[in-house]
């Protein structure tokens, strides 16, 4: 990009890693946002917040410079697209991690592959037991996948952040992801983001 060129909010180099985030964020909701927040150093990070309480990260290149929330529909334009999209930063309420914090245990691709089917199958067998499915779904998401140990604490990862990574296409199976923690904030990473639980307290909007 020269000088006179004016800033893009996602480079042409990433644009397909921009809309395949915003397509998948739209699968849950067609209204989905997606805030941009750049680095500074040609890169920014794609954030957006799932309706199970799970914030989902990618990362991109852009020449922008501020902080900006734009409507995901809006990062599926062609590449190339000079104009800016409209700017919805009032929509964005939630607080993003402060760092990405520390690496505190590996786990195998495999098993959080194993994690999501066994779940998926869970739900299947208990519709229709009297349970609504929005409660069992809550459950299984509640449930304690993971647990690490990072000095003599504890810390648990809940099936919800291995179902938003998956979902959101930000982990290749075949290879290991990493448990983060940050503050008190514990994240998983994978290949191509991560997800983070939202802060406690915070409602989805």
């Amino acid at each position: 990009m020269s000088r006179a060129d004016p800033p893009t909010l996602v480079e042409a180099s990433s644009a397909g890693d921009a809309a395949e985030f915003a397509a998948r964020a739209m699968r849950f909701g067609p209204d989905a946002l997606v805030r941009v927040r750049p680095a500074g150093d040609g890169t920014g990070r794609l954030w957006t917040v799932l309706p199970f309480r799970v914030l989902a990260c990618r990362t991109v290149a852009t020449s922008f410079t501020e902080d900006a929330t734009v409507r995901a529909a809006d990062l599926r334009r062609p590449p190339g697209s000079a104009e800016i999209p409209a700017r919805h930063d009032g929509g964005w309420r939630t607080t993003l991690p402060a760092s990405d914090g520390e690496v505190v245990e590996v786990i195998p691709g495999p098993e959080l592959a194993r994690l999501d089917r066994a779940a998926a199958e869970t739900l299947r067998s208990r519709r229709g037991q009297g349970i609504g499915d929005r409660r069992l779904r809550d459950a299984l998401l509640d449930h304690v996948a993971v647990t690490v140990v990072a000095g003599d604490v504890e810390h648990e990862v809940p099936l919800r952040l291995v179902v938003g990574l998956l979902r959101m296409g930000l982990h290749d199976p075949a290879e290991p992801a990493r448990v983060r923690l940050s503050g008190r904030r514990v994240g998983l990473e994978g290949t191509r983001g991560s997800v983070w639980p939202l802060e406690a307290g915070l409602r989805v909007l």
